[in-house]
């Protein structure tokens, strides 16, 4: 998967979506901790990939999750990189 901070941190709830089944809802704090990225640019990083509709929040904006269109996106990723090992 390539190292954008969106594909580490759509990676990162993918696994969590693996682990304990969809969403993979993560709280902002638990992934902003796990992520090796500056808290502002992870915060931008949700901002955008919410805005693009791959990410969503639960009503009080604390945790996100993938939606299935992120997590699609995710496999087709994995599916990609895959091929060219």
């Amino acid at each position: 998967m390539r190292s954008t901070p969106g594909s580490k941190l759509m990676a990162l709830l993918a696994k969590e979506w693996d682990m304990i089944g969809p969403p993979g809802i993560m709280d902002i704090s638990d992934v902003v901790i796990a992520l090796p990225l500056a808290p502002s640019e992870t915060i931008a990083t949700i901002k955008d990939l919410y805005t693009i509709g791959l990410i969503d929040t639960n009503t009080l904006k604390t945790a996100i999750f993938l939606t299935p269109e992120g997590y699609a996106t995710v496999e087709h990723e994995r599916s990609f990189e895959q091929e060219d090992t």
